[in-house]
């Protein structure tokens, strides 16, 4: 009879091993889990500022490419003859509302030291939205206004060919 009796302490303190260890990796789990949620949280943030920065800039940027591109488009116009035209006055009249919409999202660029360390996963998320939102505003502007300026260099490489046709024809 003492084998049976030597085979139930055997069960019962395997057993009990299998508990702790049971309950020893519920605890690294829980923690594990814990860690992971705080790295997410420490990833959005991170991703938040990045693009807080990489708004600023391209907003930042915005007014002088405008304006150049003003310049540039106005200079085309005068070239071509085309100075006092409806459709340079219309060019001019949605660049300077392009310019008050920049200057909007210049308002709306959260600002780069705020800290986001209180704020939830959820409330990280909307954030980060809002800001690729107001990132793809700007990019459309900018966009915008760098095809009008290859445009506008397009049509000075026309205006020198045809300068040089007329230049070479007089001789």
């Amino acid at each position: 009879m003492s084998e049976p009796a030597w085979l139930s302490y055997a069960g019962a303190i395997t057993g009990t091993i299998g508990a702790i260890t049971g309950i020893a990796g519920a605890t690294m789990g829980y923690i594990s889990y814990r860690r992971s949620g705080q790295m997410k949280a420490l990833d959005l943030r991170l991703e938040l500022r990045k693009a807080v920065n990489e708004l600023r800039t391209a907003v930042q940027n915005l007014p002088s490419l405008l304006e150049r591109a003003k310049n540039s488009h106005t200079a085309v116009a005068s070239a071509i003859g085309h100075l006092g035209s409806g459709a340079l006055q219309q060019w001019l009249s949605e660049c300077e509302a392009d310019l008050s919409a920049a200057k909007t999202l210049e308002a709306e660029v959260p600002d780069p030291s705020a800290n986001y360390e209180h704020l939830a996963h959820s409330e990280l998320e909307t954030k980060l939205v809002a800001v690729h939102s107001l990132q793809s505003k700007a990019t459309r502007l900018s966009e915008k206004y760098h095809a009008a300026l290859a445009a506008d260099d397009k049509e000075r490489e026309q205006i020198r060919a045809d300068v040089r046709v007329r230049t070479q024809a007089k001789l």
